[in-house]
């Protein structure tokens, strides 16, 4: 039984003349286009025949994939990226420059650019900064001296517009090397040149303005090649013939006989100098001690002054300080009157003016209630009358037994007034005598009945008698 998920069988392939003719098609097209067909063929190995069982699975997966791929390497091979430190020179159309002249490039320094498959061709140039070492040997001087020059260059291809098209046409695609050794032949042929111009001695004692010198000159034939001296230092200026080294002894003879004049007339001036120096010092001690003396004499009449003065303001200070302190107590003094009579007032003279307004105050107080309760009892008395007037006969007993509780308590604390002590009862056989001492506070309150029917008229055991009624 066959399994349903085997993969299928590898097909032989078999060279044919379409295939051989695809490949040589492949070769003549370009890069592009072979990555392109093998991007194709890759796809078309890659997918499963066709099977009865259903639709092949893997060629929706694999195509985004090889598409993917297809546009990235079209990317990288249509747009170029170009370094900071690089040119780029994009070949196969032609184009206006700024000056109007129409070449078959264009220069792109730094970034990106686009270049057309198949019609333009990307090329790179490196514009870093290239060391050319000088080593000229026997460069006749003026005078006809032979001397050797060691020096040091920095060479570059120059980014300019209107030069980097001399580089491109001369160093384009060629060996580093070849650049150092055309700037070396160019520098070692002008610094020969600037070196026949001038005296050794020119040479060896302002080497930066010679440096200078041969820049300025090589410069323009530099641009020529479309390349740029950056930097020219001198290393090392000598010669085979010892002409530095002679003229090296005829100075050093002159710089030891200047030195034993001038040291012989140093010596001679110091010991002249000396002297005018110790004469100077003599005189100028002798001014001193004139000068200390004088300070003395001022010092010490300036410290009799300062004494004087010293002791008058003593005497001043003292004055003005007895003088202070009796204005001081006479001050204190008055400050101790002032606060003995403030204490005074507030122990006698405030208390009293507290207490005498206190008591005007009760006094309005005691004279307003009394003015209130005689305003109220007039009220009362005028109401009361009112109400007696409109009760007629009857007002008197209304008005009794309305105060007859009052009464009965009034009686009753007369008659509670009375103590008795110790009483003795003298009986003459009558049964009656003991009930006529218990009789005996009815009867003082009847006595006190009748003694306010007799002074005010009013007679309460009447009113609090009952008349008979009326047939």
């Amino acid at each position: 039984m066959e399994n349903p998920t085997a993969p299928p069988p590898l097909r032989p392939v078999v060279a044919t003349p379409r295939t051989l003719g695809n490949a040589h098609a492949t070769a003549s097209i370009g890069p592009l286009a072979t990555v392109a067909l093998g991007a194709q063929r890759a796809t078309a190995e890659a997918s499963p025949p066709p099977s009865s069982s259903g639709p092949p699975i893997l060629v929706p997966l694999l195509t985004p994939l090889v598409v993917g791929a297809v546009a990235l390497v079209v990317w990288r091979l249509c747009v170029p990226n170009c370094r900071p430190n690089q040119i780029l020179v994009i070949a196969g159309r032609r184009h206006r420059r700024g000056d109007g002249q129409t070449v078959g490039y264009r220069v792109i320094n730094g970034g990106r650019a686009f270049a057309l498959p198949l019609l333009e061709r990307c090329s790179r140039m490196d514009v870093r900064v290239v060391p050319v070492a000088l080593q000229v040997e026997k460069a006749y001087a003026k005078g006809g001296t032979p001397i050797d020059v060691e020096a040091i260059a920095s060479v570059k291809i120059d980014t300019d517009p209107a030069l980097v098209g001399n580089a491109i046409e001369r160093f384009l695609e060629r060996d580093p090397k070849e650049l150092v050794e055309v700037s070396r032949q160019t520098l070692e042929g002008h610094l020969r040149t600037m070196v026949a111009a001038l005296s050794p001695e020119q040479v060896n004692e302002d080497r930066l303005r010679f440096a200078h010198e041969v820049g300025e000159v090589v410069q323009p034939e530099m641009g020529k090649l479309g390349l740029r001296l950056d930097t020219f230092k001198i290393l090392r200026v000598s010669d085979q013939v010892e002409y530095y080294d002679s003229l090296g002894r005829a100075r050093l003879a002159e710089v030891l006989r200047d030195a034993a004049i001038a040291e012989a007339e140093g010596f001679a001036d110091a010991d002249q100098r000396e002297a005018e120096a110790q004469q100077r010092a003599e005189v100028a001690r002798t001014e001193a001690r004139t000068i200390v003396l004088q300070a003395q004499n001022a010092l010490r009449t300036t410290t009799a002054q300062l004494d004087q003065q010293a002791r008058q303001a003593e005497d001043r200070v003292e004055a003005a300080a007895a003088e202070a302190r009796t204005r001081a107590e006479q001050a204190l003094q008055r400050l101790r009157a002032e606060l003995e009579r403030r204490r005074l007032e507030a122990d006698t003279v405030l208390p009293a003016q507290a207490r005498q307004q206190a008591e005007e105050w009760r006094a309005r107080g005691a004279a307003a209630a009394t003015a209130e309760t005689t305003k109220a009892a007039a009220s009362v008395n005028d109401k009361l009358s009112a109400v007696w007037h409109n009760a007629g006969e009857e007002a008197a007993a209304i008005f009794l037994l309305q105060q007859v509780e009052t009464i009965v308590a009034e009686a009753a604390q007369l008659a509670g007034q009375l103590e008795l002590g110790h009483i003795d009862v003298l009986e003459s056989g009558s049964p009656t005598s003991l009930a006529e001492l218990v009789t005996l506070y009815p009867a003082v309150m009847r006595g006190f009945l009748d003694s306010v029917r007799d002074i005010l008229g009013i007679d309460v055991l009447s009113a609090l008698t009952v008349p008979p009624s009326k047939p």
